[in-house]
């Protein structure tokens, strides 16, 4: 044998046998923390392979096929056959196995014969060629975590489904009830493979410098609205995509705000369509006479900004209405304190699209989490949409008691939780729908007021007329971990086994946790059971003792050490340790000062702002979700400064002034940048809500656009990322969904999963589609596409607006 194929001997013999060693000591530190033996067996098993290479002897073969045999076996055994768990725990060994089946002729017994003759040891290598090319195959497929057990439709039980909202989207959730369906099936199942660009817009507001594009468009008559990150106001011929209009505000920018920039929709009002106000002149029979309506701005735009306003504009001029407020204007921030940081206004604004309806427009407003103690009022307010004048005021404070509008000032009690969404509306009942997040900072509970515990991540349902609240319910009992809920509700008339009718509000919560409630009285539905929680917490902390959970959630199992995740055998390990010294008693485990503390859900989610749709036809609730596990604990600020932590509100470290101390906080990764737990880390998810039964479930995006270390992959690998925005349900038996990290707009079909039809976008989007036909009778679906949910960089960035439609 040459000098360089003895040489290539021990050096592969020496590598192999260094990975088994730094095996093994991983396995010996995972077994003290009462971890799995395998890790520490696996390392000895490499080492000795290693050695025997060195030596040219034939076990190094028979131990490495034995080897693979046993993490086979073990894999199964540990975590079935979920494909993307089995890839880390054998794929390192299979390719030990290979590459010792390729050496075997010059691997020799104690006779001097070699291991394998060259054409057994050639047709091994095929063999185990084969299972590691079937393997990368495999992980450019989607492995569905829950199949469908059937392709056919679901079965239709209102057939008038969507028709309120004629060929329009007028409202950011399409209606009032938010339910994100359109009943149009131009576009379905047959024929969505056929979706070309019809048109695109750029806006000239690109999403650089903390903008982003979370904005859901309307389409009103032959009219598309849509908002930029700078509170831009555009309007577009719908079946061109030409500018008809654009208003700029001018949003100022404070330190609040400079980082965090974001419109994510606009709201509409027709005068005409409303019942006339009555003004305080008696007529000529003593009834009220009602007030004649404006020569112009009669058909409105609502829109809130970041400095805290909100504005009417005239719907065909694009100019202020100058009837409302002043000259168009309400100044948000009158009521409010001060921030506690500076004195100046600015923590408190507003970026999501105000709810109208019914002659009202109702608002509710972004504070910062986790900067400082005695943070402005999150009081909700409604203002007449035609003059501006205040309806309405409900914060916590006062919850149920009153809801009167304070005297010019007075102003509303600080650190009350807020609503940083959109809200939901009934009709019928006349009831208005809004979720609530916190009082900051999040992760100290020590400074809680009574009121804010009581309102805390809770839904609330109030008079759209007049603010009185009618009831509330909490999805969280006092929260430690920003788990605010966000996503706008949904509204759905539920048809029970019986042949009752129930209304229901469907809740979605960063918990992932999905409540159905009675939306006549908040009742639950759909079953919610108060379990209890770890109330080992730091002294000075408030903690529940239970924690209320749905029969209904996706992506809540709790951890353990099996689900932990890498892309090797070797980041696997290094997170089971990370996992075993980290606190976990699963849900609500209370942040210490003394070790990390896993928070899974994640505060990110679960469900965010983006919301889920429902196909209003059959009663399938379509949700994506993100799985991102974090870790936080408490730290003195001194501490923090000491070493070098710099401070913000949505970073890695946050002072929370005013309490005894600061959290750091994180992902959960492995040191290659991968997420340490298993895949997918964001889903698409189909719920009947009749059974409460999961119909299916898949992986949502790819790693093809996700830097990780700077490294774009490039590989449309559909591991299952995390997601942003909302779906779009269509009659067509769609689901269209673009807040993936890669730069694709997809299409899905609603009773299976399987993707249909993907277009590919010039950056990432984060916003939820919509769809309308146009006056030429073509269904578009339209997305807003501004770049991928929070890259850091002003790299990759847009201002795109695209519509698809079928070809002629």
């Amino acid at each position: 044998m040459t000098n360089i194929l003895t040489w290539a001997l021990r050096v592969l013999g020496a590598l192999v046998a260094l990975l088994g060693l730094g095996l093994a000591a991983g396995g010996i530190k995972l077994i003290s923390l009462g971890g799995s033996w395998f890790y520490l067996l696996a390392g000895i098993a490499m080492i000795a392979i290693g050695y025997c290479v060195i030596r040219r002897r034939s076990a190094a073969l028979w131990t490495a096929l034995g080897l693979l045999a046993v993490s086979l076996l073990w894999a199964l055994w540990e975590v079935g056959i979920d494909f993307w768990q089995l890839v880390p725990r054998t794929v390192t060994f299979l390719v030990i196995a290979l590459g010792t089946a390729i050496i075997a002729p010059v691997l020799l017994r104690k006779s001097g014969r070699p291991a394998l003759p060259g054409k057994y040891a050639a047709g091994l290598s095929v063999v185990l060629a084969a299972a590691f090319v079937a393997t990368l195959g495999g992980m450019f497929r989607p492995h569905p975590t829950i199949v469908a057990t059937s392709s056919e439709a679901a079965p239709v039980v209102n057939a008038d489904a969507g028709k309120d909202s004629g060929n329009d989207w007028p409202a950011y959730g399409r209606n009032t009830e938010g339910n994100r369906f359109a009943q149009f099936d131009q576009i379905n199942k047959s024929n969505v493979k056929d979706l070309q660009v019809a048109w695109t817009y750029r806006t000239g507001d690109l999403a650089v410098d903390g903008k982003e594009y979370q904005t859901t468009p309307l389409k009103i008559d032959d009219t598309v609205y849509l908002c930029t990150p700078s509170n831009i106001v555009i309007a577009l011929e719908a079946t061109t995509g030409k500018e008809r209009w654009k208003f700029d505000p001018h949003a100022k920018i404070s330190e609040s705000t400079k980082g965090w920039r974001r419109c994510r929709g606009v709201g509409y009002a027709d005068l005409t369509a409303i019942a006339a106000p009555a003004t305080d002149n008696a007529g000529s029979n003593g009834a009220a006479a009602p007030v004649a309506l404006p020569e112009v701005c009669r058909k409105r735009i609502l829109t809130s900004t970041t400095d805290a306003r909100l504005l009417a504009i005239d719907a065909e001029t694009g100019k202020l209405c100058e009837d409302f407020g002043v000259n168009g204007a309400v100044d948000l921030s009158v009521g409010l304190t001060p921030d506690p940081v500076g004195g100046q206004q600015g923590s408190y604004n507003v970026t999501s699209a105000p709810l109208v309806a019914d002659g009202v427009v109702m608002v509710g407003g972004r504070l910062n989490d986790n900067l400082t103690v005695g943070e402005p009022s999150g009081v909700v307010r409604g203002f007449d949409v035609r003059t501006g004048q205040i309806l309405w005021a409900w914060d916590a404070a006062r919850g149920a008691k009153d809801s009167t509008p304070l005297p010019p000032g007075q102003t509303y009690a600080p650190e009350t939780p807020n609503f940083w969404g959109t809200a939901a509306y009934d009709p019928k009942l006349g009831l208005a729908y809004f979720p609530t997040g916190n009082q900051t900072p999040d992760f100290w509970t020590g400074n809680r007021h009574e009121y804010s515990d009581e309102y805390n991540d809770a839904i609330v349902a109030v008079d759209m007329k007049t603010g009185k609240e009618a009831w509330h319910f909490r999805t969280a009992n006092i929260d430690q971990f920003d788990y605010d809920v966000s996503s706008q509700p949904i509204l759905y008339d539920l048809k029970k086994s019986d042949g009752s009718t129930v209304p229901v509000i469907i809740q979605l919560t960063k918990r992932g946790e999905i409540f159905v409630l009675d939306r006549r009285n908040g009742q639950p539905v759909v079953p919610v059971e108060q379990r209890k929680v770890s109330t080992k917490s730091m002294e000075g902390m408030q903690v529940a003792e239970t924690q209320p959970f749905s029969a209904i959630s996706v992506g809540t199992t709790p951890f353990k050490e099996s689900d932990m995740w890498g892309g090797t055998i070797f980041d696997q390990l290094y997170c089971r340790i990370e996992f075993k010294e980290m606190r976990w008693e699963g849900h609500f485990t209370p942040l210490s000062d003394k070790q990390r503390t896993l928070i899974y859900p994640g505060y990110y989610g679960g469900f965010n702002w983006g919301g889920g749709a429902i196909d209003a036809s059959t009663g399938t609730l379509i949700v994506n979700d993100i799985r991102m596990a974090q870790w936080g604990r408490f730290i003195k600020q001194e501490e923090a400064k000491r070493i070098g932590l710099k401070p913000s509100t949505e970073g890695e470290y946050s002072e929370q002034l005013g309490t005894p101390w600061g959290v750091e906080r994180s992902m959960f990764v492995s040191p290659l940048g991968i997420p340490c737990f298993k895949p997918p880390f964001g889903s698409m998810t189909a719920i009947d809500l009749a059974s409460g039964k999961t119909k299916w479930q898949v992986p949502m995006g790819s790693i093809q656009d996700a830097p990780v270390h700077g490294i774009v992959p490039g590989v449309l690998i559909p591991l299952g990322m995390p997601t942003m925005g909302g779906p779009l349900v269509t009659k067509g038996g769609l689901t269209f969904f673009h807040g993936t990290l890669d730069y694709y707009t997809r299409a899905l079909d609603s009773d299976t999963g399987e993707e249909l039809w993907r277009g590919r976008l010039p950056v990432g989007g984060q916003g939820a589609p919509m769809s309308y036909v146009g006056k030429d009778g073509k269904q578009y679906v339209v997305v807003v596409a501004g770049g991928a949910t929070r890259t850091g960089t002003n790299d990759n960035r847009g201002d795109y607006v695209i519509a698809y439609a079928l070809p002629k």
